[in-house]
């Protein structure tokens, strides 16, 4: 067994979030420079080998190998076939892919040229969802864009110890695949992050209730403390009418003035008690709190 498939049988699972952000990240930028003629599902993972490439993922390749430092550190590499990546490059030039036209078996140099800037756009969005996600320092540097003809060149290039990540969909309706490949000294790297983080969010809860000051509550309300709540957590709000509520329908996008990097607020029984930014260990999600009253303050808040 080798040491990616050891990897994947112990960890794999914890990876798994890990994976789905750097995808989401990479797609969300590609969608974003080629107005939205992408769609995917959610990735799956396998060891890095001629037979676990995806069947929609034909030979020759596009390719852009990206070097990650910092608190994590290993390589990534963007892969998609050459009629996907001549595609995606018409696309972000505004164009149409022309799928009629006889189309040479490699990537011309304008054309290598603008799958680079994506690539380099799409290596940026992962380091954005590797610092956001491990809450740690993580720089990636593009290496190069290359074409491979066939799959020994593109393993060559990759690396032999990769950990692969990779969906099946579209690109302007037409059926393929999308291969991100990451070294599994950064995907064990990412894992051991996820486990500090964890661990220090244990410690740091375990603390707060060892150290929470019992004798500031005020007097006879010992009586109320064993009555259920609601604990909710506001992700954002905002006005609109009553007509513009009764027309959402699915696939509609509700706009929030609410940046991404705001903390969120955190209510009991609809009265805002503190604030703080999300957290997420496994599959769960939970929030850090930065800020809250004491005791005292939130029983006068929720009278």
């Amino acid at each position: 067994m080798s040491e990616t498939e050891k990897f994947l049988e112990t960890s794999g699972e914890k990876f798994q979030d890990i994976a789905k952000a750097l995808f989401a990240a990479v797609t969300d930028s590609l969608n974003t420079l080629c107005n939205g003629k992408l769609a995917f599902g959610e990735p799956s993972l396998a060891a890095g080998s001629k037979d676990s490439l995806p069947e929609k993922l034909p030979a020759p390749f596009a390719v852009v190998l990206s070097d990650v430092s910092g608190d994590v550190a290993g390589t990534l590499a963007l892969v998609v076939g050459v009629a996907t990546a001549r595609a995606l490059t018409a696309l972000m030039l505004g164009n149409e892919p022309d799928e009629e036209a006889e189309q040479p078996g490699e990537l011309s140099a304008d054309e290598l040229d603008a799958f680079r800037e994506l690539g380099a756009n799409a290596s940026s969005a992962a380091g954005t969802a590797l610092r956001s996600a491990l809450e740690c320092g993580a720089s990636i540097a593009v290496k190069s864009a290359e074409t491979a003809e066939d799959t020994g060149k593109l393993l060559d290039l990759t690396g032999e110890a990769t950990v692969f990540v990779f969906a099946e969909g579209t690109v302007a309706e037409k059926e393929t695949a999308l291969l991100l490949t990451c070294g599994t000294n950064l995907c064990q790297a990412a894992v051991g992050k996820t486990a500090a983080l964890a661990e220090a969010a244990g410690g740091e809860a375990e603390a707060a209730t060892e150290e929470a000051p019992k004798a500031q509550l005020p007097e006879n309300v010992e009586r109320i403390l064993k009555i259920p709540v609601p604990l909710i957590v506001v992700l954002a709000e905002k006005k609109t009418t009553f007509n513009e509520a009764v027309n959402l329908a699915e696939g509609s996008v509700i706009e929030f003035d609410k940046s991404s990097a705001e903390p969120l607020d955190l209510l009991v029984n609809n009265r805002k008690i503190g604030h703080g930014k999300i957290f997420k260990v496994g599959e769960r999600f939970g929030l850090r709190i930065d800020e809250i009253g004491s005791p005292q303050q939130i029983v006068e808040k929720l009278r």
